[in-house]
């Protein structure tokens, strides 16, 4: 059960991680052009040279991926860390008897 739960947790937070430092804010939506019929077509504009180009750098995408990395590097040290603090408490309770 121990399991299941550290496994839901660390799920759980990295999803929080996602979305607070990945996911940009929303934008504010614009409002349609009222003359525009319903099934036009939708404007391209040739001087535009966004469509060729991936998202721009972002900082935040970079504090993700090193947060997520260290997470996944510093788990097994400090599970192992874990289980010898756990096991020097049962050596320690079971000599106190």
């Amino acid at each position: 059960m121990l399991i299941v739960l550290t496994i839901l947790s660390i799920w759980v937070l990295l999803n929080i991680l996602f979305v607070l430092i990945v996911v940009p804010p929303r934008q504010p939506r614009r409002l349609p052009r009222p003359a525009a019929p319903a099934l036009s077509r939708a404007p391209i504009d040739p001087d535009k040279q966004d469509l060729e180009q991936g998202e721009p750098f972002s900082l935040r995408h970079v504090v993700a991926s090193v947060a997520m990395g260290a997470f996944f590097v510093l788990v097994p040290p400090l599970l192992a860390l874990r289980n010898a603090v756990m096991q020097l408490f049962r050596k320690s309770s079971q000599d106190g008897r």
